[in-house]
This record gives structure tokens, sequence and C-alpha cells, in this order.
């Protein structure tokens, strides 16, 4: 995660009533689920289903545990929501999308590095095999 993490959560309105999202881990890991990864980031933007399915995530009716209240989507609501406050959802989900990829990706490369020796052996072990490797057929 970066120096200065995304806020953990948004105020809009829908209809005109005040709705909080916030990021939880679970949230945050269907968003990454859709999106995939760092590189499609824009389809959040420019995707038709990928922005559904963001917009789903993040304001589709939950319980208490945060689990979706059963047939609930957010279908129901977008035709109640301005074009700032969607666009600022889609914001929200985004940059805590980039944080978390981001974040990832600089905890992988800490362990390779961290690890470089190790893989470096590990390696010239196994260039050492390719000579003795049987052919298949």
């Amino acid at each position: 995660m970066t120096a200065t993490s995304p806020a953990p959560t948004i105020n809009i309105k829908i209809g005109g009533e005040p709705h909080e999202v916030t990021m939880y881990f679970g949230r945050l890991n269907e968003l990454a689920e859709v999106v995939g990864s760092f590189e499609r980031l824009p389809d959040v933007d420019f995707h038709a289903p990928t922005r559904e399915a963001v917009l789903d995530i993040c304001l589709a009716p939950r319980d208490e545990r945060g689990r979706r209240i059963d047939g609930e989507t957010a279908a129901g609501i977008l035709h109640r929501l301005t074009i700032e406050d969607g666009a600022a959802v889609l914001d929200f989900a985004k940059e805590h999308l980039s944080d978390f990829f981001l974040g990832r990706l600089e905890k992988h490369l800490l362990s390779l590095q961290a690890n470089g020796d190790r893989l470096t052996g590990v390696g010239s072990s196994l260039s050492g095999l390719v000579g003795s490797a049987s052919e298949t057929r």
C-alpha cells in the first residue's frame, strides 16, 4: 500500500438520500476479481460490463456482515444516482484497486529481491539439468 492510502469511505447520495460506501477487503477482493489486473483499470471507465459490475459491487444492498442480500443488485438504484456520484464511486473503486495492485506488486518485488540469491541458485541448478532431460514423445 502507498504512504497515502485512499480514503476508506465515500459519501454519495442516491435519490437525494445520503449513502456511505466503505471499502472493506471483501469488497476490494470482489472488485479485483472483476478487473483482474492493474493494466485493466481503464475498463472501469470504458468497458460497460466492467463499469456496471463495479457499481453493483459497491452499491448493492448488503447485510450487517457485508454479504449481499439475496437477489438484490444495484440495478434498481442506478437511475437515482447522479452522474457526479456515479463517477465518484468509480473513481473511489479505481483508487483502491490501483493502491491494492501496486502494493501487491511492490511486496512481490521486495520478496524477489530478498530471495535473489536463492532464486539464482535454483536457476543455475535447473539450467544444469537441461542437457540431461529425456526426450518426450
